[in-house]
């Protein structure tokens, strides 16, 4: 009866376990199964043409997008003025996804891809905080912390028509020091242009 009773304490376990670590890839982005589409390539090009560097620096972009959350604070699209008379349709399956971005996206040659994991332990290490401690100007570290800086982009939601586009993008260059918005974009003709509607933001 000891046998039996262990038996099933140790299923209960398992099962429990195996729950456990379910319920916590649950809501882990999974890759879009889809390539992007000449409008979400369209889109990208031109917010990185908008935050190009203009010295001899890099900017450093992402080649993983994040999911656009809804539900975000930072994200604003909860606000009412945000999305006042636009419906966005793709928001479930942006909220949960990611794309592998590739080099059409970038719209200048001091743009480069990389990895978002090791650029954000390079920001960590250049982090003016840290930077400044160890004896560096704070001009010489921001300046340094800009050109290691991480640009990530969301990926895209869309009305039904595809005539207006929802999303964000951030700049991390160490704890302190970044920004980041959710932006409003409709197609004029066959040309993506930034509407005036900012609908979430944060700086630190």
């Amino acid at each position: 009866m000891l046998k039996v009773s262990f038996t099933m304490l140790v299923v209960f376990v398992i099962s429990g376990l195996s729950a456990f670590c379910h319920s916590g890839n649950k809501d882990k982005p999974v890759k879009s199964p889809t390539p992007l589409t000449l409008d979400e390539i369209a889109i990208y090009r031109a917010i990185l043409q908008q935050n190009a560097p203009q010295g001899p620096e890099y900017l450093n972009v992402s080649v993983r997008t994040f999911p656009l959350d809804p539900a975000s604070s930072t994200s604003g699209l909860s606000n009412a003025n945000c999305l006042k008379g636009i419906e966005l349709e793709n928001l479930t399956n942006v909220s949960h996804a990611f794309h592998e971005l590739t080099a059409d996206v970038l719209s200048g040659k001091n743009m480069k891809l990389v990895d978002p994991g090791k650029q954000a332990k390079i920001v960590r290490n250049n982090d003016p905080s840290k930077t400044i401690r160890k004896g560096s100007s704070v001009q010489s570290s921001v300046h340094s912390a800009f050109s290691t800086a991480l640009f990530s982009l969301s990926e895209i939601a869309f009305d039904k028509e595809r005539r207006h586009a929802a999303v964000s993008y951030s700049f991390r260059c160490g704890s302190l020091c970044g920004h980041g918005y959710t932006l409003i974009f409709e197609k004029v003709g066959n040309e993506w242009k930034k509407t005036d509607r900012i609908c979430g933001g944060w700086i630190s």
